[in-house]
């Protein structure tokens, strides 16, 4: 992975998670973090940042989730949130969509356990064509009776 590019998109990232939600993350932290979710795969990965940005947050957002290899960070459910949101809001990725609806639905910290949000952003990723959230709106709403 190209260093520069890896740092510049650390710069970014670390910048519009502590402007939107208050959480530092150290450079070494963020660097680390970068270095394993696109370890492996070619420089150019690292440019999903501003390619395919809303792939880039669900996918920092999974690693950060799943403490990816062991990876942990301070807020790391609250970090993972502003992934989603970002993948999900900002730049309508369906994967993006998808992860913030389950964890919506999850009511962990931050995400507040609500079913209603969660299914109307599972509906906007199928409306995108992802197999997998139709897949998932239909055992949520065979779950709760029927619809919501």
């Amino acid at each position: 992975m190209d260093p520069n590019a890896c740092h510049r998109a650390c710069v970014a990232f670390r910048v519009k998670l502590s402007r939107d939600t208050g959480v530092n993350l150290t450079t070494d932290d963020c660097l680390s973090l970068l270095g394993a979710v696109f370890e492996g795969r070619d420089e150019e990965q690292i440019t999903l940042q501003y390619s395919t940005p809303g792939l880039f947050y669900s996918s920092l957002g999974a690693a950060i989730e799943g403490r990816w290899r062991g990876f942990d960070i301070p807020d790391h459910m609250q970090v993972a949130a502003f992934c989603y949101r970002e993948s999900a809001v900002v730049h309508r990725d369906p994967e993006g969509m998808r992860r913030l609806a389950v964890y919506l639905s999850s009511g962990h910290q931050g995400g507040g356990g609500d079913p209603a949000q969660a299914a109307a952003w599972l509906h906007k990723a199928v409306d995108k064509g992802d197999a997998a959230s139709k897949a998932i709106l239909g055992g949520f709403l065979l779950d709760r009776g029927g619809g919501e």
